[in-house]
């Protein structure tokens, strides 16, 4: 399915991120940030388009994942954090089929092999050096939607980069396991995340479901050429805060 029919078929808007002419200062720019402050407003999230990550390089990082949550369970429980999520979350009586495991601040080569060398005590270059690409071209797309909602806001340059200043990173994978005979398919119930932006990057696994603002549930398109961008608890703070509403 290309843009145009995933765009007519969608319930939340698809933002053309891969749009050249959407710069800073155009009527296109203009009206997406428009589009984009609404969808936040009305759904909470809205889809960003993009193939500034190109499907070599997604396909490289679901390979790999599949590789890291294939690991041992003992090795995967050696990633440990004091912080919610930063670490190894196996599977819980109450969400027995869902696991993750968190990178933080993967910006930086130093951090993503630190975790790589807690997983493959001897090394694993290409995760490494896959996964420090990935972050920062996806880092690159919140910068962009950022921006874009604080000048669909009409807010000075300074909102922008304090908000890009106030912002830690984390990479989290997860994976889901095929529910048991007479088991239920919950993955996870429902929730809100804390963060300001969750940028969810899916491949090709149907089943996660969003909530409207009027109460209706519906199913993301787990394309993997599509994020989706959702606000958190951190997002209605920061509304709030700049008297936005």
């Amino acid at each position: 399915m290309d843009y145009e029919e995933h765009a007519s078929n969608s319930q939340v808007p698809i933002i053309n991120f891969s749009d050249e002419n959407l710069k800073p200062g155009t009527e296109n720019w203009d009206s997406a940030c428009q589009v984009i402050k609404g969808a936040l407003e009305d759904h909470g999230c809205f889809y960003a388009l993009s193939y500034k990550v190109p499907m070599e390089l997604n396909n490289k990082v679901f390979g790999l994942m599949e590789e890291l949550f294939d690991l041992p369970l003992e090795t995967k429980m050696q990633k440990i954090s004091d912080k919610p999520y930063h670490g190894y979350y196996g599977p819980h009586p109450s969400v027995p089929l869902y696991e993750s495991l968190g990178i933080p601040d993967p910006l930086t080569m130093e951090n993503v092999q630190h975790f790589t060398k807690v997983m493959w005590p001897q090394g694993y270059h290409h995760f490494s050096e896959t996964l420090n690409v990935y972050a920062n071209l996806v880092v690159e797309l919140d910068h962009i939607a950022k921006r874009m909602v604080c000048d669909g806001y009409g807010l000075e340059e300074r909102h922008y980069d304090d908000l890009i200043e106030s912002t830690s990173y984390l990479l989290r994978s997860f994976r889901y396991a095929l529910p048991k005979k007479d088991e239920s398919n919950l993955g996870l119930m429902p929730h809100k995340d804390t963060s300001f932006f969750t940028i969810l990057h899916q491949n090709n696994v149907t089943g996660l479901q969003v909530k409207l603002k009027n109460g209706e549930w519906f199913d993301i398109d787990p394309s993997p050429f599509m994020f989706l961008i959702l606000a958190g608890e951190s997002f209605q703070v920061w509304v709030t805060t700049c008297n936005l509403i």
